[in-house]
């Protein structure tokens, strides 16, 4: 028997919206009342609008049950799909349809009357989501806890800090039943801990069967909690897929517009290859050979290649499983093009593609390699697998840095090669990504008078 096909909560066919632009303020008035004008003045409407196309033409789906990021830069609609969908905001063509009970975090304080207490907005903003009066008296409680803002629950509203705001609107929405929870952004503003608490706080919502669409642009939060993304760019859908994925693909066309605002790219022939430079017909088929498996996009300026990339054990010898913390050797071969201090750099990412361990020259403190065309360079890291069980791969980058950590150019990256596998540790199992060596000290206590007489 097949199982049954999760319910579908949204479906967005055709969906387009759009806006008007205008110079000045004036010109607004002036075009609403336009169509006054031919009876009053007997002359052509003035319209001095721009049209500016927020949707094109969206198709979406989501089921119940999953969790779904959309991502994309600044004005490329983002922000008014999620209005639309929640009902805020009116689309131009094209239908959106939505059911069950659904809970939307917009803008911050939206739902909030600034000159009420946050008891008294807990009320309202749990009556607006439709919670009734006997709900929101037996939740309370368990609202102003899940908050965690003392005694300013007694304060208005317009007293608050940003987070101040953000945990007693999460707070409402988390105690609300919803089916579906869409967010936008606004999370970014709480704190470590609090944002934290509602990461836990989703993933139970998702066991409990509840489905997300979330707004973001901490690559990191989607790909700890979301399934599948969607890639908007100039209001179209670009990209839509696996986490993971769509996700390299929108760092990619980030670190591409980085690599024009801090360097000219250079189209470099890939005729300038190794086989005028080495003779070794082994390597040169061993390069080939994982160039044509896993090198399927070339990103960056091209200034310099990784030609190579083998993943070996403690002996040396190509492998794709390890124990638990087994060392392990990352060869890199790179090739250089144009003249370039650089470092070569490695992540280790789980099948989420969430970067877990990794390193480059900068954090290890090894000098930048200063690279003249035409050389090749053998870089190898020696590093342990101290991780939990399961399936990896290996991120490849080669990058210029600009002001240390804070910018790069990106020379090359390969986003996915040599997937390995992690197995069980016999010592115990391990419950975090990765584990650190410990030093363990355990000593009965007591107390502070028989410590002092033993140390007189």
């Amino acid at each position: 028997m097949h199982d049954a096909p999760a319910a579908e909560l949204i479906r967005c066919t055709a969906l387009s919206k759009s806006f008007r632009q205008y110079p000045r303020p004036s010109d607004r008035l002036l075009d609403d009342l336009s169509h006054f004008w031919p009876r009053w003045l007997g002359g052509r409407p003035r319209n001095s609008a721009n049209e500016f196309h927020a949707l094109r033409g969206i198709d979406l789906t989501l089921h119940a049950g999953e969790a779904v990021a959309i991502i994309g830069r600044n004005g490329s609609g983002k922000s008014t799909l999620l209005q639309i969908i929640a009902g805020t905001l009116s689309p131009g063509s094209g239908s959106v349809q939505v059911c069950g009970r659904v809970c939307a975090m917009l803008e911050l304080g939206v739902g909030f009357n600034p000159e009420f207490t946050g008891i008294e907005n807990i009320r309202l903003y749990a009556a607006v989501l439709g919670m009734s009066s006997k709900e929101i008296e037996e939740r309370l409680p368990s609202i102003v806890d899940f908050a965690e803002i003392g005694e300013f629950v007694e304060q208005p509203v317009k007293t608050y800090s940003s987070g101040m705001y953000v945990r007693l609107a999460f707070a409402v929405l988390a105690h609300s039943d919803p089916e579906l929870l869409i967010v936008d952004e606004a999370l970014s503003v709480g704190d470590a801990a609090f944002q934290a608490k509602c990461m836990n706080w989703f993933r139970g919502f998702q066991e409990a069967g509840g489905s997300l669409l979330l707004v973001s642009h901490d690559v990191g939060t989607i790909r700890a909690i979301c399934n599948r993304a969607i890639y908007l760019e100039t209001g179209r859908i670009k990209a839509e897929g696996p986490c993971g994925e769509v996700t390299d693909l929108y760092l990619h066309d980030i670190h591409q517009t980085q690599n024009q605002v801090l360097a000219r790219p250079v189209t470099h022939s890939e005729g300038e290859s190794l086989a005028g430079q080495i003779t070794d017909a082994a390597f040169l088929a061993r390069c080939e050979d994982f160039q044509q498996r896993w090198v399927n996009k070339r990103q960056g300026t091209g200034d310099s290649r990784v030609r190579l990339v083998e993943l070996l054990n403690a002996a040396g010898e190509p492998t794709e499983l390890f124990d638990f913390d087994a060392p392990a050797i990352i060869r890199i071969h790179v090739q250089c093009l144009r003249s370039a201090e650089v470092s070569v750099n490695y992540k280790v990412r789980d099948r989420h593609l969430v970067s877990v361990i990794g390193a480059d020259f900068l954090i290890t403190e090894q000098p930048l390699l200063a690279m003249q065309p035409g050389e090749i360079h053998c870089i190898e890291y020696r590093t342990r697998l101290p991780l939990m069980h399961g399936d990896y791969s290996l991120r490849l980058s080669i990058t210029e840095p600009v002001d240390r950590h804070m910018q790069a150019i990106f020379h090359d990256i390969i986003e996915v090669a040599l997937p390995f596998k992690v197995l069980p540790a016999e010592r115990g199992w391990i419950y975090t990504q990765s584990y650190l060596p410990n030093q363990v000290n355990v000593r009965q206590w007591q107390d502070q008078f028989q410590l002092e007489n033993e140390n007189a």
